[in-house]
């Protein structure tokens, strides 16, 4: 019987301080009854799935890259770093620390959960129903071959092909049609018949809207997917994946977290940051940035932008003032 119960103690998990208390218990007190009186207290506080929760707390929606998603009862006292291990914990990832959870406000910006903060503390936008969550990349680097493990390399993917869908990242129309086959590649293998292309194409994440926009039909961009796609027969599905991401990154605002800001003029500009460090852009330019230069003091940021490369840093102008520390800069 003992070895019934403590296998039960190895199945359960809970985030909160509180439910641990009261299992244990509960535990403790079923070792020396049955396991009918041990199901009995536990029914409560238990559920059949991949999370274990209370009746209290916020419903909460995570997004995940592979299109699942999370439904999760999250408790008062749930760290974002406990969320983020749990959510990491579906992929069997190793290298979490590139990822991050994040909402976005009533601004369409995209705010990061504070790992060391608890999750219901943020301000997240006042509306019905549970709390979209987003699980993607947060700190992008350089190259995917500096990440070690394939789970890692594989969600850089799927975050690189959704932020292209979503029209996060400014893409070519032809571009488009190169990764797009890639797409096909590594979901369906070596090319087959045009019209398995043009069925695929249309349940695959693969042609945003802009690039079908610049061009006379649908068949005609199906056509210069084609076209790609016979190129890459033989590729395995690894080096579709990585000759995907060598053309993603080497897109200038691929990895780069772009933020509407106004300087004390009132004109609207980008602030872009990345691992390349902090840039203004143009409002109607997120490809070519202006140069700023960034310093901080004690938790406050300032950064300031040089109109030119001409004049060096002495002719700042203050873009914004940011009292936050910028995790990851």
């Amino acid at each position: 019987m003992a070895a019934v119960l403590f296998g039960f103690e190895d199945l359960l998990y809970s985030w909160d301080s509180l439910v641990w208390s009261l299992t244990s218990r509960a535990l403790r007190t079923c070792r020396f009854g049955n396991l009918r009186v041990l199901q009995l207290m536990l029914k409560p506080w238990c559920i059949s799935r991949d999370v274990y929760q209370m009746t209290e707390g916020r419903r909460c929606q995570v997004h995940l890259l592979d299109d699942r998603k999370l439904e999760l009862l999250v408790q008062p006292k749930l760290l974002a770093k406990e969320l983020l291990d749990l959510v990491a914990s579906h992929f069997n990832l190793k290298e979490k620390e590139y990822f991050g959870i994040a909402f976005t406000d009533e601004t369409g910006h995209l705010n990061w959960l504070q790992l060391d903060r608890r999750v219901l503390e943020h301000d997240f936008p006042k509306k019905s129903g549970p709390v979209v969550l987003y699980f993607c990349v947060r700190f992008y680097i350089e190259s995917i071959s500096y990440l070690k493990d394939n789970a890692t390399i594989e969600l850089f993917f799927l975050n690189a092909k959704s932020c292209i869908y979503k029209e996060l990242i400014e893409v070519d129309s032809e571009v488009v049609f190169e990764l797009a086959a890639y797409i096909l590649q590594e979901a369906k293998g070596d090319f087959s018949s045009n019209e398995v292309v043009r069925n695929e194409l249309k349940k695959l994440p693969a042609l945003p809207t802009p690039a079908l926009k610049e061009h006379p039909s649908l068949a005609y961009c199906e056509d210069r997917v084609i076209e790609h796609y016979k190129k890459l027969n033989g590729q395995t599905r690894g080096q579709a994946i990585v000759n995907y991401m060598s053309i993603v990154e080497s897109l200038p605002t691929y990895g780069v977290h772009y933020y509407a800001v106004k300087d004390k003029q009132g004109i609207p500009w980008w602030l872009g940051l990345s691992y390349k460090g902090i840039f203004q852009y143009d409002y109607h330019d997120k490809v070519k940035p202006r140069k700023v230069s960034v310093y901080f003091s004690t938790k406050v940021w300032a950064c300031h932008t040089c109109h030119s490369l001409s004049q060096g840093c002495d002719v700042h102008q203050i873009l914004a003032l940011i009292h936050v520390i910028f995790e990851g800069c």
